[in-house]
């Protein structure tokens, strides 16, 4: 063997192979060193997107808008000059305004610090948000470029981890077998140097035909890179939020900042915007705001998330727990509803990498399980007061959802609850309408979190002004609005679907009416057999109709199992399976998803009640009320529903209501109760029993009201 004579390798395959060494370690170079320019990209393409949107506003504007303030410009001379919107006026220079006839200078300079203002104020005041209707150049770039930095991220990671460990040895073994393509030299090498060389060619081989060369990573990043329109719109309509978050993190100078509304004063604020947070844990990316209010909830350890629905709440939490974890933290709870156990835990594991076990009713190897591995627990109100932990156990954090379920301090439920509160450091209360409550059941859910705010509260709750309750509650209390935070949201609208009733419908009605029975009135038109005599039926048909044809997806909600069936029966099989409240947590979510795979069109109906909580149904853009709800409340969380982050088109909200009947009292009596509420509730930190008056007496008075006037007829 020793003797055996060591031949030169054949040099087209060695040019061959490392050719192909030297590019696959260059390109892996090229992919790290990529970040900086897919980040410019996306910036020039944001900047594009709203330079458009800039102007197209401008362009709106008839030149006549200049002279608004009344300030005696000649608009007309602008006019015979050819200027017909602010938009071409902006685009003169001082000097082209003084070459037009009839201008001098100081209309000119008028004008043009006019037109400045203007601008100023349209650029500062503009929404600007992705069409997914007819998307222009500027959208189309702008997505494409934001799925390639979300995509590509992950792939950068592994890039680095190949290059790292390959590129080192990649060089020293390219030099290596460089040297067997000298055909003289091989002959005068002694056979060590000879051994040397053919090692390096067999290392660089095997490395070749493993991970470093078998061009799966390579081939996964030029898929990012060559993604088709159709492929990126369909991500992004899956996943809105996430485009949106990395639209913030490319720190736009026209990006509002705006993180901290809600009355928190500005030292408290600066303190926890200096509070650094560790996300490892976390698979998604935060929304500005949800970082603020992550760190919000570390920094000051035991509070009260307001949020509107829509806005995040539970991956706000989900990131608090997971910024604990990278400190050090072990064990985390979160208690919620049986109604939105299942999305819970599905949250958990879809934005984190944390472990998330279900303790539900007397699981104890359940609960067994999470005190011996850590992460997450996620149980229930009623599963609560049934554990048994050891004395000295602790819990470094526990998430309560839907807080007001612990508003009375006497239930089982609540003394369960602050029977654990005493066994954990960390507190989170959430509630997206905690200023419904009473006085006394706000400050309750303060107390259990920090006693000492609550019992100043005491002392000024009937007394204080909105400003003083906020500055009060800062410590303890974070609430921030859709307005407030998410300025791409697109628009909803709303509106009154008035439909004019049969003979037949009349007579049931009528009857309805004279027997009192108040549910029977508000079932006006649906109580028909006949569908096609249904006014209300024959108009929510349309609708769908006009959805599909728009590819939109329905939502229609009733308070009525009836009327639901009847909602069913008429739409056929492009109806979902009914959610109402007899059907499992885990079913309603397994019906959303299907829904959100369903082709346009499509219709998801539901109790407002079954389904007005704990879902997301992001792929419906049409809402659709059989009949008038009696409080704002639980509309508003209806419609949050599908009006949340993550939403791409504009939501149409349509309110089937019946002409001439009690549906036009119950309209008048909602539109005041959002009215005292809107006015309340986002100026004040706690609502007061004015939100709340006694419901049966205003419906005793409008039945009889509506007896009396068709008893006139």
């Amino acid at each position: 063997m020793a003797n055996e004579k060591l031949n030169r390798p054949n040099s087209n395959k060695i040019k061959s192979m490392i050719e192909n060494a030297a590019r696959i370690d260059a390109r892996l170079r090229e992919i790290i060193e990529s970040e900086h320019i897919q980040r410019s990209t996306a910036q020039e393409a944001a900047q594009n997107l709203f330079d458009e949107r800039v102007r197209s506003e401008l362009e709106s504007m008839d030149i006549e808008h200049i002279n608004r303030a009344k300030q005696g410009i000649r608009v007309s001379l602008l006019r015979d000059a050819g200027i017909q919107n602010v938009y071409q006026a902006s685009k003169l220079t001082f000097s082209q305004i003084c070459d037009i006839d009839g201008l001098g200078e100081q209309s000119a300079g008028k004008i043009r610090e006019i037109i400045d203002q203007i601008t100023k104020n349209t650029k500062e005041s503009i929404r600007v948000h992705i069409r997914v209707e007819n998307p222009g150049e500027t959208d189309n770039a702008l997505i494409r470029s934001l799925y390639v930095i979300i995509h590509s991220r992950s792939l950068r990671e592994q890039c680095i981890n190949l290059y790292n460990e390959n590129h080192v040895n990649v060089q020293q073994e390219i030099l290596i077998a460089k040297k067997s393509l000298n055909g003289f030299g091989w002959l005068f090498r002694s056979r060590s140097k000879k051994e040397q060389i053919l090692n390096g060619i067999e290392s660089l081989t095997s490395r070749l035909s493993g991970d470093f060369g078998n061009g799966t990573l390579l081939n996964s990043w030029e898929q990012v890179e060559k993604v088709t329109p159709t492929a990126y719109w369909a991500d992004y309509k899956q996943n809105a939020s996430n485009y949106y978050a990395e639209l913030e993190n490319l720190e736009l100078s026209w990006e509002k900042q705006d993180t901290t509304p809600g009355g928190l004063p500005a030292q408290l604020a600066a303190e926890i915007e200096a509070h650094s947070l560790d996300l490892q844990y976390m698979k998604a990316t935060l929304r500005n705001y949800q970082t603020f209010g992550t760190k919000y909830i570390v920094h000051q350890q035991k509070t009260l998330l307001g949020d509107e629905m829509g806005l995040g709440k539970t991956i706000q939490a989900i990131a608090s727990m997971a910024a604990l974890k990278a400190e050090g933290k072990t064990h985390f709870m979160v208690v919620c509803p049986a109604s939105v156990l299942i999305n819970w835990c599905r949250e958990i594991q879809k934005h984190s990498t944390l472990e998330v076990t279900k303790v539900h009713g007397n699981d104890e190897e359940a609960l067994l399980h999470w005190r011996e591995n850590g992460d997450v627990a996620v149980t229930t109100y009623e599963s609560i007061s049934r554990f048994q932990l050891p004395e000295k156990f602790r819990i470094s954090m526990v998430v309560t959802d839907e807080a007001q379920y612990a508003k009375n301090p006497e239930t089982q439920r609540t003394k369960a609850l602050i029977k654990l509160l005493q066994k954990t450091e960390y507190i989170l209360f959430m509630s997206g309408t905690p200023l419904e409550n009473r006085v006394e059941e706000m400050c309750f859910l303060v107390s259990c979190l920090q006693p000492e705010i609550a019992k100043q509260l005491e002392d000024v709750k009937y007394i204080s002004t909105a400003e003083q309750f906020r500055q009060q509650l800062a410590p303890v209390y974070l609430r921030r609005t859709r307005d407030d935070v998410l300025q791409e949201l697109p628009d909803l609208i709303e509106k009154e679907q008035w439909c004019v009733l049969s003979k037949q419908e009349q007579t049931a009605y009528y009857d309805a009416v004279m027997s009192g029975n108040f549910m029977a009135i508000r079932q006006v038109s649906w109580q028909v057999d006949d569908l096609n005599t249904s006014a209300k039926a024959v108009r929510l048909l349309e609708l769908c109709e006009q959805a599909k044809e728009q590819k939109r997806k329905v939502i229609v909600f009733s308070f009525f199992r009836t009327t639901l069936q009847k909602v069913t029966q008429l739409l056929g099989d492009r109806c979902m399976e009914p959610i109402t409240g007899s059907i499992s947590p885990q079913r309603r979510q397994e019906i959303v998803d299907e829904f959100s795979k369903a082709e346009d069109g499509a219709v998801l109906v539901s109790q407002v009640q079954a389904g007005g909580t704990g879902l997301n149904i992001q792929s419906a853009s049409v809402i659709i009320f059989c009949e008038p709800q009696i409080k704002p409340s639980i509309e508003n969380q209806a419609i949050s529903r599908a009006y949340r982050m993550g939403q791409v088109r504009d939501v149409l909200v349509y309110r089937l209501l019946a002409d001439d009947t009690i549906d036009e009292q119950i309209m008048e009596i909602l539109r005041n109760k959002q009215d005292l509420f809107d006015n309340f509730a986002d100026e004040s930190v706690v609502g007061t029993e004015s939100l709340k008056p006694s419901e049966q007496a205003w419906i005793s008075n409008m039945i009889e009201a509506e007896k009396n006037r068709l008893q006139k007829i």
